[in-house]
């Protein structure tokens, strides 16, 4: 547990790593720490929504982040921000390296980049020394009208949220867990066992190893993309569709 008011005001403060080992931010831990930019949580796993990478496929109505974790991680029961008055703390970063990086160090080396520039290339993803970030919006909550009109309000009054809007970060991530789908799946050794089952069979045969390739029937295709897990995230080519 990192305690109340821990490092508050700090000044000096630019960028905070918080390790898997903490599982809860006391009342304004990093609060008024006016050049903070960046937060980063290294164990994400339990703040975010399992069934997003469990079913494989992404719906517009399925959330990325456990709004009830994560809150219970930033926020006290008042709502106070464990990072209030940090202007320059735009959003809050979590490691997914448990369902990326992880993922990307088993494909070779033209495959691993190929997913490295899509993530370069895509918004509310970082790749930062080997790991991969999502990075999550903090929106400032409207507090209506009369909140506007009130004098005594102050920036320290304010209400913050933090959340995945418009499903940005959510989309980012599924096209790169497509990406690495498509590259696991290209050098599964399944598939190869498969392009050889001909030239097996015909080992009696002088026919050149080349020329053995069978096509794989559409049920199988299906069948093998379910069996490695790769059925939500692509679809096999069905012949004639």
């Amino acid at each position: 547990i990192i305690g109340q008011d821990a490092v508050y005001g700090c000044s000096e403060l630019r960028c905070v790593t918080i390790p898997s080992t903490v599982t809860d931010l006391g009342w304004c831990a990093f609060a008024n720490c006016g050049n903070l930019s960046d937060a980063i949580f290294l164990d994400s796993k339990s703040l975010l929504n399992q069934e997003f990478f469990d079913c494989g496929f992404w719906r517009a109505e399925q959330e990325l982040v456990n709004q009830e974790a994560l809150g219970g991680m930033l926020f006290d029961e008042d709502g106070d921000f464990a990072f209030q008055g940090c202007p320059s703390l735009t959003a809050v970063k979590l490691s997914i390296s448990w369902a990326v990086t992880v993922r990307m160090t088993r494909l070779p080396q033209e495959c691993k980049l190929s997913v490295e520039e899509r993530i370069h290339n895509l918004n509310r993803l970082e790749l930062e020394d080997g790991d991969v970030l999502a990075c999550f919006p903090v929106v400032l909550m409207n507090q209506g009208d009369e909140a506007e009109d009130d004098s005594d309000d102050d920036e320290d009054d304010n209400k913050f949220e933090v959340r995945d809007t418009n499903h940005e970060t959510a989309r980012s991530l599924h096209q790169v867990l497509q990406l690495i789908a498509f590259h696991e799946l290209k050098e599964s050794s399944i598939m190869i066992e498969l392009a050889m089952w001909k030239s097996r069979i015909d080992e009696s045969t002088s026919v050149a190893r080349e020329d053995c390739r069978v096509a794989i029937p559409d049920p199988a295709k299906s069948l093998i993309m379910e069996y490695c897990g790769f059925a939500g995230f692509l679809k096999p080519a069905i012949e004639g569709a």
